[in-house]
């Protein structure tokens, strides 16, 4: 089971046909693509989980680990076996309290910001590297008379990916780990800092057809406003997902390097921290064709067919910089390789439902409201003791 549907259900379907192709052993495949976590919970409470789930927030993984729905990985494959494959750091994000739960199968950076070239050339801008030259971008747009931003902020975890991106930069890697685990009050000058940061771009004039539209719009189709046959702006941020979702359901005509590119998401205080998003896979039986599966999606064979799509980076050591079939994701691949700090996606941290708080808190920010961080403050730390 996983929340993945179009064309990220398509790009996973291909790992499983070579699974099968490999192993004889059928894997079916499906989708949940609204209230999840909730879903998933049901299902556990009522005696039928689905055999392997997709995992994509960290907090949840926590809670189904600690109420002892899930396997313990070690009871299924051989953890210190696998060690090699993954570089420092990321077999952990699927431990809790030290035991590893789930591995972490696809990922991808979330310091990406995505763009027209064509566009770009017509208007005579070029990419920034600091936030500062953002801003200017946006104004340099905005004054040649066409709309600069695409925003789908519906989708409340994309203000997350926003605040995260500005906040790794401008406080740093070390006040990052200190709020998403709960050891820095929200109440910190420096949330507010960096949600002013965040307004400084996400404003009525940049957002193509306003804010207020952009807060009911989802984030496939904010990537419609600047990859769709007809767009109305011409830079869209999020993760490096969006070059799979542009390309092969957005818009098949789009051509990289012409019509789609994307540049590093800009610096703030010379702050060059990336920020990465992604999903670990989890057991919650042990039934025949459960261990073939996780040793198959642990291997180097499973992560190039699914590099190969172009949609997702591999966290598999051993995939060849050659698996990736276009320039956009071999880049990818190497922005987070080379990072200077590389932190995961911290709403994915806080513990069940706080991310959604936090993305709720981030629109009431973008509709002028005045967000009471020290009631949010309250509220995380009772869901972070609840959690223990």
């Amino acid at each position: 089971m996983s929340l993945w549907g179009a064309s990220e259900q398509d790009n996973f379907q291909k790992v499983l046909d070579a699974f099968k192709t490999k192993t004889g052993v059928t894997a079916k495949y499906e989708s949940v693509r609204t209230d999840y976590a909730t879903t998933l919970q049901t299902r556990i409470s009522g005696g039928n989980p689905p055999d392997v789930a997709i995992i994509p927030g960290i907090g949840f993984l926590r809670q189904f680990a600690k109420q002892g729905s899930l396997k313990k990985v070690s009871d299924l494959i051989d953890v210190n076996a696998i060690k090699a494959n993954y570089p420092p750091g990321i077999l952990e994000i699927g431990q809790v309290d030290g035991t590893q739960y789930a591995i972490m199968v696809k990922f991808n950076s979330k310091s990406t910001v995505w763009y027209r070239p064509d566009k770009f050339k017509t208007l005579g801008v070029s990419a920034p590297t600091d936030f500062a030259g953002f801003t200017k971008l946006l104004a340099d747009i905005k004054a040649k008379g066409q709309a600069p931003l695409g925003l789908g902020a519906g989708d409340s975890w994309t203000l997350t990916d926003w605040f995260e991106s500005i906040y790794v930069r401008q406080a740093g890697p070390d006040k990052y780990d200190q709020l998403f685990s709960g050891k820095l009050a929200w109440t910190d000058a420096s949330v507010a800092t960096a949600v002013d940061t965040m307004k400084q771009a996400l404003q009525d004039q940049y957002v193509a057809g306003g804010v207020t539209a952009a807060l009911g719009r989802n984030f496939t189709d904010g990537i419609g406003q600047v990859f769709s046959a007809n767009p109305q702006a011409v830079v869209y941020y999020e993760g490096g997902f969006v070059g799979g979702i542009a390309t092969g359901q957005t818009n098949t005509a789009l051509k990289v390097g012409e019509s789609i590119d994307w540049f590093d998401f800009p610096a703030i205080n010379n702050g060059k921290g990336v920020t990465i998003g992604g999903d670990v896979i989890s057991a919650f039986t042990t039934k025949p064709g459960v261990k073939e599966f996780l040793n198959y999606m642990t291997s180097a064979d499973s992560g190039s067919v699914w590099a190969g799509t172009g949609a997702i980076i591999s966290p598999i050591k051993a995939v060849p910089a050659s698996a990736y079939p276009n320039d956009l994701a071999k880049r990818e691949a190497a922005q987070v390789a080379n990072a200077t700090a590389v932190r995961f996606d911290g709403s994915d941290l806080l513990p069940s439902g706080g991310g959604d708080d936090m993305g709720a808190a981030l629109q009431d920010a973008l509709r002028g409201k005045t967000v009471d961080w020290a009631k949010f403050e309250t509220s995380i730390q009772a869901k972070w003791k609840a959690e223990k």
